[in-house]
């Protein structure tokens, strides 16, 4: 295959945006938005079409459920490139447990093969790239290390008070699916106890039914919790949402790149995480971290960052995250391909 300025890629999703859509499918849309712009062909693959004029098959994600798409895009000669989220293996549970899965597990010897076949991978930070070449065996030579996506709006001012217009000021804010990994019900309880408000931002995700409804008591019964439960991706009531808010928390089990922090970030909002292997990003330099996932280690971290006033100096790494910087990262892992 021939170098070719006007390559044409297909974008092939996780799963059906109809049963759970997070921020890796937003990531994924945002993405090839941005390419598009840089000049891309790029377009969802239609699964009913027979049209195969196209160079490059970009998967978000690999697993069992694209094996077989991996496969065909082979034997049709098409360049395959992925983008994956992978486990940090922060802990000595984790490692043993990995070392176990190496050890015993026919799944974990076919995903090894798999990354094998697939051209280029993608993960969104430096960590990500020494586990996917230490633990899955990709040689650097074929990983891109390129970042989530923050859309402009975010690094611009906006007119709109979100706090005369929903009637909240000086609150925490949380965005983002609302589920138990997450620990949205934990840092609510922490609020409450400080009597600090609080903005949930956030629909419930397919199959925490039971942890969305305990969430929903608790606001019901506290005046200070705000919970809306959606507000559209970049809109202007959503980026008002972090421009007025007093910090942004997120004290969540596990993350990979979490975007809603990127995004109060680039507004120069102090930002609280947990102190998971997520957090220690360049992006987030600047947060203060909770020991634990419990409500008491949520609330010091919170009354830390309260007490510091704990603006963010500006973070010039988290221009990389601008739309036109990761659009034109991806364009050039497409043009390797055809260098190679």
């Amino acid at each position: 295959m021939t170098f070719n300025l006007f390559m044409k890629v297909k974008y092939y999703p996780c799963q059906p945006h109809c049963f759970a859509f997070g921020g890796f499918d937003m990531q994924m849309l945002n993405t090839m938005d941005s390419v598009i712009k840089c000049g891309i062909l790029a377009s969802k693959l239609d699964v009913w079409s027979r049209d195969s004029d196209f160079d490059i098959i970009h998967l978000w994600g690999i697993g069992t459920y694209n094996y077989q798409v991996i496969d065909w895009s082979k034997k049709a000669e098409k360049f395959i490139v992925a983008t994956v989220l992978l486990p940090y293996f922060g802990t000595i549970r984790s490692k043993i447990g990995h070392f176990y899965r190496v050890i015993f597990s026919k799944s974990f010897k076919q995903q090894i093969r798999y990354y094998e076949i697939i051209d280029r991978i993608i993960v969104v930070n430096d960590l990500q790239g020494l586990m996917l070449n230490k633990y899955y065996k990709v040689p650097f030579s074929k990983i891109d290390i390129i970042p989530n996506i923050v859309e402009n709006q975010y690094f611009e001012k906006q007119e709109l008070d979100f706090g005369i217009k929903y009637g909240i000021r000086d609150y925490v804010l949380c965005t983002g699916n609302i589920s138990a990994r997450k620990n949205q019900y934990n840092l609510a309880l922490a609020c409450i106890n400080l009597k600090q408000n609080l903005v949930l931002i956030g629909n419930i995700l397919d199959g925490e039914l039971s942890y969305g409804k305990k969430l929903e008591e608790l606001v019901e019964s506290n005046h200070n919790v705000l919970w809306i439960k959606e507000l559209p991706k970049g809109s202007e009531d959503l980026v008002a949402a972090y421009q007025n808010c007093s910090l942004f928390a997120l004290p969540s089990f596990d993350e990979t790149q979490p975007i809603s922090a990127l995004e109060a970030t680039a507004m120069n909002k102090p930002v609280v995480l947990m102190d998971k292997s997520y957090a220690h990003q360049s992006y987030y330099k600047d947060a203060i971290l909770c020991k634990s996932h419990l409500v008491k280690d949520i609330e010091i971290a919170i009354n830390n960052s309260l007490e510091s006033n704990n603006k963010l100096i500006e973070n010039l790494e988290i221009l990389k995250c601008k739309e036109e910087n990761v659009g034109k990262m991806y364009r050039e892992c497409y043009f390797k391909l055809f260098t190679k």
